[in-house]
């Protein structure tokens, strides 16, 4: 199964969440969640649309966090959590019957050293290596990183890749172009690329056109939290429906960032205002 464009991502955390999971329904043609997520709400209810469910290895940012090579793969380690290994996402995925799949790479922090982020990313191959030679629970593409080695992987015949490591970098729009272009460069024709966590209407169109399939993030929620719309509106203080009404509206810019921002027929300049 193969999407194209913004995808957004839900949790069971925040109540915005909740609020806009009916508008995420209607108008996304899916919705990612985390199986970290997933393990921290069991039984919790699910989005009543196709699934792309990453591995939560996004956690391996915290200062905190440490990976641990266990023979066959390697875990996660989070202070406060169970471990998180390759087959507790594997079992997730699958529970959750995800369309999508992602395996679990360990990004680095921007404190580590060089010898542990190409610790990380051995680390990470081999965690994908494992899970493309288990059956496969859904769709599954093989996370990786900027700069990442990828002949391995692809021997492997994934279905998709999915690039992490530019959330940090979302302003940075010819960064993101380069680093696409040159994952890009080595796929084979029409093989899916998800790109992790932008969700700026301008980044997303630089994903797009320098050759994503798909991006996720859950910044039409965190913008709107702040009382704020991508398409210029501002309201101090907002109340909870004013909060949701702003996150619709972030989603559906989102969904249609097939032309930049500033080009967006509903785009204004920042002014502070309450509505009416």
């Amino acid at each position: 199964m193969t999407f194209n464009g913004f995808i957004p991502v839900l949790t069971h955390r925040y109540p915005l969440d909740a609020l806009l999971t009916p508008y995420v329904e209607r108008y996304a043609p899916a919705a990612l969640m985390s199986a970290a997520e997933l393990r921290a709400a069991p039984g919790a209810p699910l989005p009543a649309l196709p699934l792309m469910i990453d591995s939560g290895g996004y956690q391996a940012l915290d200062a905190h966090a440490t990976v641990v090579d266990t023979g066959a793969f390697a875990a996660l380690h989070v202070p406060g959590q169970a471990p998180l290994t390759p087959l507790d996402v594997y079992d997730l995925q699958r529970s959750a019957r995800a369309a999508v799949c992602f395996t679990l790479d360990f990004p680095a922090p921007a404190t580590a050293t060089t010898d542990e982020r190409a610790r990380r990313l051995h680390l990470g191959e081999r965690n994908a290596l494992w899970a493309l030679s288990q059956i496969r629970p859904g769709t599954l593409y093989a996370s990786v990183q900027p700069g990442q080695d990828l002949t391995a992987i692809l021997a492997a015949r994934p279905d998709g890749l999915a690039l992490g490591g530019l959330a940090p970098h979302s302003a940075d729009r010819d960064r993101i172009r380069h680093e696409i272009r040159t994952v890009r460069a080595q796929l084979p024709a029409g093989l899916p690329l998800h790109v992790f966590g932008l969700g700026h209407p301008d980044s997303i169109h630089a994903a797009l056109t320098a050759g994503a399939t798909t991006v996720d993030s859950s910044s039409p929620q965190r913008m709107a939290a702040s009382g704020r719309a991508w398409t210029g509106e501002v309201i101090p203080d907002a109340a909870p429906h004013e909060r949701l009404r702003l996150a619709v509206t972030n989603l559906l810019t989102a969904l249609h960032a097939d032309v930049p921002l500033a080009l967006h027929p509903a785009w204004r300049p920042l002014t502070p205002r309450r509505s009416a």
